[in-house]
């Protein structure tokens, strides 16, 4: 195959992995927001429910300035905080599942809404698979590749934005376009089922990290 096919069919490719990681964050945010939705339907009157609303009014109130800082600036610093800092810095002295599990907890801690925090404690664990997987497809081709080396790293990062900026946009834009006065029954099931297909890819990027840590350290032939 000549250059020029191989650089057009990288392209391709690339093309093909931003899009896909662009229609995950819309899954994401689907699931996410029939499962919050429905939560908060469940908890009624609850603080915990009450404060959810009041942070959702915000949110619908703001203004172009500070939609931008929510969809655009806040996923740049906070993949850079708790990916390619806290993820990066934890995959060096644990496994990977145990550094995920760390960023992700501090990554649901530091939202301030009760119900935010769960929802973000499972979206970190997600965006931290996809920070540690994508750079092998982009660059190694799935061949054995060092997950922490810094340009794949800043690979990852760019990635995450990506994805972190879609599932804000998606937030933002796409969320309130949703029925939402759907029975409690059939928003849980519609959020578990797209949330489902999003772990189940994000799962899949664990196991391939995992098979491909574990050629490198030379625990598989």
């Amino acid at each position: 195959m000549d250059e020029k096919k191989i650089s057009r069919k990288n392209r391709l490719m690339g093309a093909v992995n931003i899009t896909a990681l662009i229609v995950l964050g819309i899954v994401m945010q689907i699931g996410g927001a029939y499962l919050v939705n429905a939560a908060v339907i469940f908890m009624g009157n609850s603080p915990a429910a009450g404060q959810y609303s009041d942070y959702m009014e915000v949110i619908r109130s703001l203004d172009t300035r500070n939609i931008m800082q929510a969809v655009i600036v806040m996923p740049i610093i906070e993949e850079l905080v708790f990916r390619l800092i806290f993820l990066r810095a934890g995959r060096m002295i644990m496994p990977f599942w145990a550094a995920n599990l760390v960023q992700a907890i501090l990554f649901g801690v530091y939202h301030t809404v009760t119900i935010q925090r769960v929802y973000g404690f499972v979206l970190g664990l997600m965006i931290g698979c996809v920070f540690c997987y994508c750079p092998i497809i982009f660059k190694n081709k799935g061949k054995s590749s060092q997950l922490l080396a810094l340009p794949n790293s800043l690979m990852g990062y760019g990635l995450t934005v990506i994805l972190h900026i879609t599932i804000n946009a998606a937030g933002i834009f796409l969320a309130p376009l949703l029925p939402a006065d759907l029975p409690l029954a059939i928003q849980f099931t519609i959020g578990m089922g797209f949330m489902a297909l999003a772990a189940v890819a994000c799962i899949k990027l664990y196991m391939l990290e995992k098979r491909i840590a574990d050629i490198n350290t030379g625990s598989v032939s």
